[in-house]
């Protein structure tokens, strides 16, 4: 009996040793995969915000409608309005509803998000030429020649529509979003 209480014993102690072992390997294991495994390669992001611009002019007036062209996402929009100093520009939400608003920072931003295929309300740029005309000076030669010799360019910009924690969306004008082609040479360079 007591030869048996010996084996067991002796098991018992074979049997903790080799548990111990055992926990030490596992953890130097886990140690050694936590901190000598990697992994590499990357992915492009391809956000796909795209927009086309719709100007047309008539009586001094630049109607703009901007249409999202993207495939895959909704986007914000804003416009800036270019001109001499000699103009004076009036900026127009023709619809009247506040899509359009004055961001004080030179850009007109559109409020609502503009979905895949669709097409903001029309901003217009009403061209004021009051004071650049001389007394006397024919209305439609004036016209033609304020026409020849201003220009008034309108620059669009978009992005993507991002969500915050809280799931409410915002526009990021800050980022700036490089394309495919731009990722792919810094990639290469790396």
């Amino acid at each position: 009996m007591k030869k048996i209480q010996r084996y067991k014993k002796t098991f018992a102690m074979s049997a903790a040793a080799l548990g111990m072992l055992a926990a030490l390997s596992v953890e130097s294991t886990m140690a050694y995969f936590t901190t000598y495994v990697s992994a590499g390669g990357s992915q492009v992001v391809n956000l796909e915000a795209r927009t086309e611009i719709y100007e047309d002019v008539s009586e001094m007036t630049k109607h703009i409608v901007l249409r999202n062209t993207s495939e895959k996402g909704d986007c914000f929009v804003r416009v800036k309005v270019f001109y001499g100093a000699e103009l004076t520009v009036q900026m127009i939400d023709v619809e009247g509803k506040g899509d359009w608003y004055d961001g004080g920072d030179g850009y007109w931003y559109y409020g609502p998000i503009l979905p895949i295929g669709g097409k903001t309300a029309q901003l217009d740029a009403f061209i004021d030429t009051t004071g650049l005309v001389k007394p006397g000076t024919d209305p439609d030669a004036a016209e033609e020649y304020i026409k020849d010799k201003f220009n008034v360019v309108v620059v669009q910009e978009c992005t993507p529509v991002l969500y915050g924690e809280d799931g409410k969306p915002y526009a990021d004008w800050n980022t700036v979003y490089t394309s495919n082609a731009e990722q792919g040479e810094e990639a290469g360079n790396e």
